[in-house]
């Protein structure tokens, strides 16, 4: 069968691909974790197996082709069929990086998984990965996957060697959420090149000039003023802080993440005045959190009152993903307070997922009250 998308089509794998998936195979960034396909004794063993293997029904190998250059990308495929347990495997997935961070990953994933869960009744679709490769494993956790766990001493790959592979899975139940949320990140990749105008009388720019920071202030006040309604104090002892004061500490640290490169504003003006924010980190990720080699972090996001109900948080949001596609960044975490319920509604629909829960204590100490 053929899988068509708008990115990329999935090819049934023949004969007729077979020197266009060598040149799509040349760049050796992309053999870290699998056989090195760039050398022609591996490629041609490569494919002589999946040959064999589609013949006999065991497994169902694609060629990844791009719509917008019709060249061959990569591969992947369907592996361990199982149909008495409605379960098959996606993986042997590759492409060229030309193809990365396109959306030709994405969407292979969403027409594989479609095809396993709408036409073929799977119950589950599992996924193995190098243990150590924290950019596969952070792509199926972004899906979202369920990581299942690590099976030690699992395989030997040719020009890798004995590994442990994370095994993750999506079953049924869990399918029609992870499709919402391909569709949604899909859609994302293809906005336009310039930042979506949140509505007419709205623009928006990005900056990193120091000067602009004055100007950020009522917003950031009001945001401090919504969050004094909605939250309570971090602690008893926590004594109240002006605002004056509490705008000076966030403006010092504005200046000090302006002095990394990468750190970036977009503004929302009416009428030539500031009514909304973003500032955006980017630096190395947490120890544990499972992303790419760089993670983006969501500082401030804040629109006055008067102009909320306008499409404005989401342009911003827009602008920063566009921004950061750009400079290659896959993954941005952002950090709200529990209080904030509407918050918490508006990012889980632009497609982010709770991952921690932060706590705060005071010093046992400290005298109480």
């Amino acid at each position: 069968m053929r899988l068509e998308g708008s990115i990329v089509v999935l090819e049934p794998f023949g004969d007729e691909h077979v020197e266009e998936l060598w040149d799509a195979a040349q760049a050796p960034e992309i053999w870290a974790w699998l056989a090195h396909l760039n050398e022609r004794a591996s490629f041609e063993k490569w494919i002589e197996l999946s040959r064999d293997a589609a013949q006999s029904g065991r497994e169902g190998p694609f060629v990844t082709r791009e719509v917008s250059s019709g060249r061959v990308v990569g591969s992947s495929r369907y592996l361990n069929v199982r149909p008495a347990d409605r379960v098959v495997e996606i993986g042997w997935t590759w492409l060229n990086p030309s193809a990365w961070r396109s959306g030709a990953n994405l969407e292979a994933k969403l027409l594989m998984m479609s095809h396993a869960f709408e036409a073929l009744g799977c119950v589950r679709v599992e996924f193995k990965t190098d243990a150590r490769n924290e950019r596969s494993r952070a792509a199926l956790a972004a899906l979202p996957a369920k990581f299942e766990g690590v099976l030690r001493n699992h395989m030997s790959l040719p020009d890798v060697g004995l590994r442990d592979s994370a095994y993750y899975s999506v079953i049924d139940s869990e399918w029609p959420e992870v499709k919402a949320n391909l569709e949604m990140r899909l859609a994302r990749a293809g906005r336009p090149a310039e930042p979506r105008q949140p509505d007419r009388e709205q623009t928006l720019r990005y900056t990193r000039a120091l000067e602009d920071l004055t100007a950020l202030e009522p917003i950031w006040n009001a945001l401090q003023a919504h969050h004094a309604e909605i939250s309570p104090a971090l602690g008893r002892h926590t004594p109240k802080r002006a605002t004056p004061e509490a705008w000076r500490i966030r403006r010092s640290k504005y200046e000090h993440w302006l002095e990394d490169p990468e750190t970036f504003f977009v503004i929302a003006e009416a009428g030539g005045e500031p009514v909304g924010y973003a500032c955006v980190t980017v630096g190395p990720p947490y120890a544990s959190w499972q992303t790419g080699d760089r993670l983006a972090e969501l500082e401030t996001l804040s629109v006055l009152a008067g102009q909320r109900g306008k499409g404005t948080g989401a342009a911003l949001l827009e602008a920063v993903w566009k921004r950061l596609d750009e400079s290659g960044v896959e993954d941005m975490a952002i950090t709200t307070t529990v209080t904030n319920v509407d918050a918490q509604r508006f990012y889980e629909r632009q497609g982010f997922s709770r991952r921690f829960a932060v706590y705060y204590g005071k010093r046992p100490s400290l005298p109480s009250n």
